[in-house]
């Protein structure tokens, strides 16, 4: 991987957490671009493309703010002088998160570089902590050592792809957008900044992964033979309930299911039905409706979805149950009839 920076700069926003007062000590001037600061941008780079919480998202139409016209007149003339405007748009974020109580600052690092000839523009936002080597000389934030810093010290990031960004007729998205919340949910007031839309709430990758599950391809058991639908619905919920804390990573969760030289099934899956679903996302309350439950005593078998147990569906009382569905009684009538036809001939 060939990488060229063409600017970087690195600003440290002071905010306390549990606190609605925040400050911005500003550096004077760019970074230089050495032996280091190349690293530090492979590192970053890397760690972005492979964590499994990015989310694509595009900017907000017909909606501007500091941030998104400073990154336009950069981009427009790339000089100096602009790149630092851009960066002078964490005014802006400083606003917001004096508003956000739990907020907390750090290094905002800005940077535009090229990666194997194709351009970036990025804004990671890396938490003070020990080991991440970013000192302040003078009026100069520096970057200083030769520790790599690995994603787990990235708290968010936003990456715009330029190439993407400047194509026409292209409706993909060009902004990869992550986050290390232990929700999964990239901070409102950091989206509001960079005026980041269509990210997938997990909500509805909850919902796209069921119906996904609930329609896929049945992987084989021990013996080589389907497992049936209900089984294998029973199996994904406790996979993910019990093995990942209600966070699933759609590749992991192809490999445990389906071997592992189908890691990408389900999101091949997903292509091919059109749906997009992120990699890796905490699963809703609606989780549970993956289940199916089962009863029976002599001469009745019932198969319920969790979804089903309610009033209006299947409603449990304490002694006796009412199913209302107008299908299932005409389907029961029809072969009750036709069993009595039969008896009677």
């Amino acid at each position: 991987m060939v990488i060229t920076i063409n600017r970087i700069i690195a600003h440290f926003l002071d905010k306390k957490e549990r606190t609605t007062v925040a400050d911005i000590d500003y550096s004077s001037e760019l970074l230089t671009i050495d032996d280091f600061a190349i690293q530090l941008i492979d590192n970053l780079h890397s760690s972005i493309s492979s964590n499994s919480s990015i989310k694509n998202a595009a900017f907000k139409e017909d909606e501007t703010n500091s941030f998104t016209t400073s990154l336009a007149d950069y981009l427009e003339n790339s000089t100096d002088p602009k790149f630092y405007a851009f960066s002078k748009s964490l005014d802006l974020l400083k606003e917001k998160v004096e508003r956000e109580s739990l907020a907390k600052g750090g290094y905002y690092l800005f940077s535009d570089y090229y990666v194997d000839g194709n351009r970036y523009v990025a804004v990671i936002l890396l938490r003070k902590k020990s080991g991440i080597n970013i000192i302040k000389k003078g009026s100069v934030y520096k970057l200083d050592g030769a520790e790599n810093i690995n994603i787990e010290k990235i708290a968010m990031a936003a990456r715009l792809n330029f190439n993407i960004f400047n194509s026409t007729g292209n409706d993909r998205k060009y902004l990869a957008v992550i986050t290390t919340q232990s929700d999964g949910e990239v901070s409102e007031y950091f989206k509001e900044w960079i005026l980041a839309a269509g990210m997938i709430k997990n909500t509805v990758n909850t919902d796209r992964l069921m119906r996904l599950i609930k329609t896929i391809k049945l992987p084989l058991d021990e013996d080589g033979d389907e497992i049936s639908r209900s089984d294998f619905q029973r199996q994904v919920y406790d996979y993910v309930r019990t093995n990942s804390g209600r966070r699933v990573n759609i590749y992991n969760l192809s490999e445990h299911f389906y071997g592992i030289n189908a890691k990408t099934a389900i999101k091949d899956y997903a292509d091919a039905n059109e749906i997009t679903l992120d990699p890796e996302f905490k699963v809703g309350s609606k989780w549970k409706n993956l289940i199916t439950i089962r009863a029976a005593v002599p001469g009745i078998i019932l198969n319920v979805d969790f979804d089903k147990i309610n009033e209006n569906d299947v409603d449990v009382q304490s002694d006796h149950i009412i199913i209302r569905s107008e299908a299932l009684a005409k389907q029961i009538r029809n072969d009750y009839d036709s069993a009595i036809s039969l008896d009677g001939q």
